[in-house]
């Protein structure tokens, strides 16, 4: 199958996600893999803030598959703070190309995202904050420019919910590394989800040495299983699936 050129990522030779359907991939493997509704609920009535780390903004669809999610929920009042990073940002108009397709069906949640992010200045490195003022609550979208395990590392608190998004161990390695698996660990607080579309048996391997409980699940579209996880208690004995060497 031909990849449309702008949802090409030339610096990886690969697409930014299934041209299939990207928001309901977005909502099965991440959204409902950590159970984000009901958690940010819980947040919410305990009067708590929700942290979500991601590795790899790409086009910001499950950023914008998430805003979509929440608003179609009732009395909320959450206040999330997105942290994501990008080795190598898009400018808006490649941007709100990339997300054309997805219009017909969450327009005012895509422009929503599109105008924050079109505040941060994405030329220079480091972190770039705007805030996203939805109905049901506010995003606080922090995007850091430039390597992951910089920005992991940089975090001044540890996120209830990470998704690894970006593209597969084969296409980009470094990602993926056994360093960085190992810091999103260290910076997940305990019972705490990581959800990615890959099952490399490398990163589960590196994921359970980290400190998560991991199970393959149910996959989406052509996808047979995808990968969550949980962070374990101090003291607790990992577990991990029967070793595979299936990469994304």
């Amino acid at each position: 199958m031909q990849i449309p050129p702008y949802l090409l990522n030339e610096h990886y030779n690969d697409r930014y996600f299934d041209v299939v359907d990207a928001f309901e991939e977005a909502r099965h493997i991440h959204l409902s893999g950590s159970r984000v509704e009901e958690r940010v609920r819980e947040a919410c009535r305990n009067g708590e803030e929700f942290r979500i780390g991601e590795t790899g903004f790409g086009a910001g669809r499950v950023l914008a598959a998430l805003i979509d999610t929440l608003e179609a929920c009732e009395n909320l009042n959450y206040k999330i703070h997105y942290s994501s990073v990008e080795l190598y940002p898009l400018s808006i108009e490649r941007m709100k190309c990339v997300l054309e397709g997805f219009r017909d069906r969450a327009d005012s949640h895509i422009q929503k995202m599109c105008e924050a992010y079109s505040r941060l200045d994405i030329s220079k490195p480091g972190w770039h904050q705007a805030a996203i003022k939805a109905k049901s609550g506010i995003i606080e979208l922090r995007l850091f420019a430039g390597e992951a395990l910089d920005m992991i590392l940089s975090l001044d608190a540890p996120c209830d919910a990470w998704f690894l998004d970006g593209h597969g161990p084969k296409k980009n390695p470094d990602i993926w590394r056994t360093e960085l698996l190992s810091a999103i660990g260290a910076k997940t607080v305990s019972g705490g989800t990581v959800t990615t579309y890959t099952v490399a048996g490398h990163v589960r391997r590196d994921l359970a040495a980290a400190g998560f409980s991991l199970e393959k699940v149910c996959g989406f579209g052509g996808k047979k299983e995808v990968l969550r996880g949980e962070k374990l208690a101090a003291g607790s004995e990992d577990r991990i699936t029967a070793d595979s060497t299936t990469h994304r």
